[in-house]
C-alpha cells in the first residue's frame, strides 16, 4: 500500500499543529460605509494598511478563496494580478508561476513562499516550491507581494512574496468531499478550538485522480496544526507541524504533432517517470512585547524531506535518457525580529531589525535506468540498475535585515531598507563519483527606498500614491552549481554535466510606481478598490545554456518591464465584480536574440469574474481567464496560441451542508498554457496538453 494510502487513517488522529502570530483583520467600513484598507504584515514584515505600502500588494481573505472557482492556492493565485499560473500537467496539479515575467521552467522558483510568516518548504536542491503544503479550507488569507523584495527577505525573492497565513483565534470548522472526472476524490477539512485550555487548530486533505492523460495518476496527503503553549497580553509561544506524503506519474511532454492524434497520450520517453517524497516540519515560534512600542518575535524550525524521482532528460526527439535520482535532505532555520514604534522630533517611526539563519544537507545520488531511441524505451521493463553517482552537499546561510518607516506629515509615508545576505555552498562527491570537495560562498547586499503618498480623502474615497526603488538577487541553486547527473553526448567525453560550481547570483535592479484606490460606489452598499503599478527591472548575471560548454553560465542580462491593475468590487448581498490585467514585457539585452521577448512568458493575462456569496442561499461564481500567446524560443520564431479558461463554482444549503459544484474549463477549451522546442535543434515543439472540460462535485460544511 503506498505512502499517501497508508495516511487515510492519520486524518481522523490530525496532530495540533502550528501557525504564525500573524493575525490580519478582516475588511470592514466606516462610517461612510467607505470600505477600510485590511492590514497586511508581509510587505514590511510587521502590520501596515495595505494601501500605504510603497509596494504592489493583493490580499485574498478568506471570504475571497471561498468565491474563487480554485481547487488549490496555485490556482487562487491565477486571479493575482503580475502572477501567471502555467499548467505542467493537464489536470493544474503541476503548476508553473510566472512572477512578472521571472519564469523557472518548473526547474526554479523566482517566488520566496512563506506559511505564516516563515519560509515554505521549497526543494534544498532547486528552490521548487510545494503547493500541495496546505489546503485551502485551512487559510485564512493569501498576501502576495510582487516585485523585488530581497531587501527583507534575500534570495530569490525577484518576483515577489507570497505568505499563506493560516492562523484562526476563533473556533471554526470546515470539511469537504468531493468527486469528479478522471478519478478525482478528496476527503478534507480544517478545524480549530481550545483543546484543554490552549488554542489549537488542525488541518488534513487526502486527494487521489488517475490522471487526464495516461501514466498522469496522482496521490497525496497533508496534515497538520498548531497548538499555543502560551498565550497572554505579554507573550505568545507556537508549537506547528505540516506534513506532506505525496506519490505520482509524470506523462512528460508530447510532440505538437502527437497532440492533435491524442491529447491524453504520455511521452513514450516518459513511460516511467515517477516520483514519491515526503516532507515534515516542525516549527516554534513566538512574540514577546518587552515595553511599549517594543515586540521581539522569531521562530525556529527543522524539517526533514525525501525524495525517490525517476525523471527522464529528452536530448533530441529521437533520443532520451532516464535516470532514478534518491536525495534526502535535512534542514534547520531561525529568524529573530525587532520591532520599535516610537516619536523623532515629532514624527512617528518605526524601525525593523532582524536576522535570518538557516543551514541545510542534501544527500543524492543517481542510478542508471535507460538512455536511447523510442524502440529501446518500448522494449524496456524500466528496471533501476546500478549506482552512477553520489554526493553530498550543504547550503549554510545568514543574514541581518533593517527596515525604517518614518511619518513626516500625516499623508506621507517614506522607508528605508536593506539587507545583508551570506550564502556558503559545499559539495563533496562521494564514490563511485569521483573528484575534490567544491565550496563556494556568495555575498550579496539588497537596498530599498520606497514612500506612499495619501492625496486624497474624503466621506467616501481614500487614494494613495507610491514609488520605490530597490535590488534584488537570486543565488544559483545547488542543483545548478553542483547536481551530478551526467547526460549522455556523442563526443569525448560521452557524458558531462551541465551544472556549473563557478556560477554568481543574478541581481535585479527595479524602479516602481503604483496606486491604490478606495471609494463607496453607493455608500454602506457597493464598495470598490482599484490598484495599479507600473514596474521595469533590468537583470544581470542571469543563467544561460552555453552550447559550447554544454553547461549553465551567467550570460543573460534582461528588461523586465510591466503594467498590473486590479478591480473589485463589492456588493450587497454577497455580490461582488472583480477584473485583473496583466501586461509583462520581458526582452533579452544581449547575445544574437537581444531585444528578442524572453520565451515561454505571455506577455498578456486578463482574469475577471463575478459571483454571488451566500450563508443561507445560493452562491455562484463564473470567472475567465484569457493567457495571450507565448513564444517558445529565444529567437522569436516558434508561438505558442494564447487561450481562454472559463472556470464556475456554485453550491446549494441541503440542510447543514451545502453541495457544491466545481466546472473548470467550462466550454472545453483545447490548449497548452506551456512548452519548449526540442533541444536537439529540429522543428517539433514539445508541449504539455490541458484537459478539457472537468467537473467535480462535492458536498461541504463550515461554521
Amino acid at each position: 500500500m503506498s505512502t499517501p494510502r497508508r495516511s487515510l487513517a492519520a486524518l481522523a488522529a490530525l496532530v495540533p499543529a502550528a501557525v504564525h502570530a500573524q493575525q490580519p483583520p478582516s475588511t470592514s467600513t466606516d462610517s461612510a460605509g467607505r470600505r477600510l484598507e485590511p492590514v497586511v504584515v508581509t510587505a514590511e514584515r510587521a502590520g501596515a494598511p495595505l494601501a500605504a505600502s510603497s509596494a504592489a500588494v493583493t490580499r485574498l481573505s478568506a471570504d475571497a478563496l471561498r468565491r474563487l472557482p480554485a481547487r488549490t492556492v496555485s490556482e487562487a493565485l491565477q486571479f493575482v494580478p503580475g502572477l501567471v499560473v502555467l499548467q505542467g500537467d493537464g489536470l493544474g496539479l503541476a503548476p508553473r508561476i510566472v512572477a512578472r515575467g521571472f519564469y523557472g521552467g518548473g526547474e526554479t522558483d523566482y517566488l520566496t513562499v512563506l506559511v505564516d510568516g516563515v519560509p515554505a518548504a521549497a526543494d534544498l536542491s532547486t528552490g521548487v516550491v510545494n503547493w500541495e503544503l496546505v489546503p485551502l479550507p485551512a487559510i485564512e488569507s493569501i498576501e502576495v507581494v510582487r516585485g523585488g523584495a530581497s531587501s527583507l527577505y534575500g534570495d530569490a525573492a525577484v518576483g515577489g512574496v507570497v505568505n499563506i497565513i493560516t492562523r484562526r483565534d476563533q473556533p471554526y470548522a470546515r470539511w469537504r468531499v468531493a468527486g469528479g472526472d478522471f478519478g478525482q476524490a478528496q476527503v478534507g477539512g480544517a478545524l480549530g478550538g481550545r483543546v484543554g485550555g490552549r488554542q489549537a487548530s488542525a488541518f488534513g486533505d487526502l486527494r487521489s485522480t488517475s490522471g487526464y492523460r495516461a501514466h498522469e495518476r496522482r496521490d497525496g496527503v497533508s496534515l497538520g496544526g498548531s497548538i499555543d503553549l502560551a498565550r497572554d497580553a505579554a507573550r505568545a509561544l507556537t508549537l506547528s507541524t505540516l506534513n506532506l506524503w505525496r506519490d505520482f506519474d509524470d506523462p512528460g511532454p508530447i510532440a505538437e504533432s502527437l497532440v492533435a492524434a491524442d491529447r491524453r497520450a504520455a511521452a513514450p520517453f516518459n513511460r516511467f517517470d515517477q516520483t514519491q517524497d515526503e516532507l515534515h516540519r516542525l516549527t516554534l515560534d513566538g512574540s514577546a512585547h518587552l515595553a511599549p512600542g517594543r515586540t521581539l518575535t522569531g521562530y525556529v524550525t527543522g524539517e526533514y524531506a525525501r525524495a525517490d524521482a525517476i525523471r527522464t532528460q529528452p536530448l533530441s526527439a529521437q533520443f532520451a535518457d532516464t535516470k532514478d535520482r534518491k536525495t534526502n535532505a535535512t534542514r534547520a532555520a531561525g529568524s529573530l525580529q525587532l520591532v520599535t514604534s516610537g516619536v523623532i522630533g515629532g514624527m512617528p517611526n518605526r524601525l525593523v531589525l532582524g536576522t535570518d539563519l538557516a543551514a541545510g544537507r542534501l544527500g543524492a545520488r543517481y542510478l542508471k535506468v535507460l538512455s536511447g531511441g523510442e524502440s529501446d524505451y518500448a522494449k524496456a521493463s524500466g528496471t533501476v540498475g546500478a549506482l552512477d553517482t553520489r554526493g553530498t552537499g550543504t547550503r549554510t546561510s545568514a543574514a541581518g535585515f533593517a527596515s525604517w518607516e518614518l511619518v513626516p506629515a500625516d499623508p506621507l509615508r517614506l522607508t528605508l531598507g536593506a539587507r545583508a545576505d551570506w550564502i556558503g555552498d559545499r559539495f563533496e562527491p562521494r564514490a563511485p563519483s569521483t573528484g575534490d570537495a567544491t565550496h563556494v560562498t556568495r555575498a550579496a547586499f539588497s537596498p530599498r527606498a520606497g514612500a506612499n503618498l495619501r492625496w486624497l480623502q474624503s466621506a467616501r474615497q481614500e487614494g494613495h500614491l507610491y514609488v520605490s526603488a530597490g535590488r534584488s538577487f537570486k543565488a544559483p541553486t545547488m542543483d545548478q552549481l553542483f547536481d551530478q547527473r551526467r547526460t549522455p553526448v556523442p563526443f569525448p567525453p560521452y557524458s558531462i554535466s551541465t551544472s556549473n560550481s563557478d556560477l554568481e547570483a543574478q541581481y535585479g535592479t527595479s524602479l516602481e510606481a503604483g496606486a491604490y484606490h478606495s471609494m463607496a460606489l453607493v455608500p454602506e452598499r457597493w464598495n470598490g478598490r482599484l490598484s495599479a503599478s507600473v514596474y521595469q527591472t533590468d537583470m544581470r548575471n542571469e543563467l544561460d545554456f552555453d552550447l559550447e560548454q554544454f553547461r549553465y553560465v551567467n550570460l543573460g542580462r534582461s528588461r523586465h518591464r510591466g503594467l498590473e491593475t486590479g478591480l473589485t468590487v463589492d456588493g450587497p448581498s454577497g455580490a461582488s465584480v472583480f477584473a485583473n490585467y496583466t501586461f509583462q514585457h520581458a526582452t533579452a539585452r544581449n547575445g544574437e536574440n537581444a531585444g528578442q521577448l524572453l520565451k515561454a512568458i505571455p506577455r498578456q493575462v486578463l482574469s475577471t469574474g463575478l459571483g454571488r456569496a451566500s450563508r443561507t442561499g445560493v452562491s455562484a461564481t463564473l470567472a475567465a481567464t484569457f493567457v495571450g500567446p507565448t513564444f517558445l524560443d529565444d529567437a522569436n520564431t516558434r508561438r505558442l496560441a494564447g487561450h481562454t479558461q472559463l472556470d464556475a463554482r456554485a453550491s446549494i444549503p441541503v440542510l447543514a451542508t451545502r453541495i457544491a459544484l466545481d466546472v473548470r474549463n467550462l466550454l472545453g477549451a483545447e490548449f497548452s498554457s506551456t512548452g519548449f522546442p526540442d533541444p536537439g535543434g529540429s522543428p517539433v515543439t514539445f508541449l504539455y496538453p490541458a484537459a478539457g472540460r472537468v467537473v467535480m462535485v462535492g458536498i461541504e460544511s463550515r461554521w
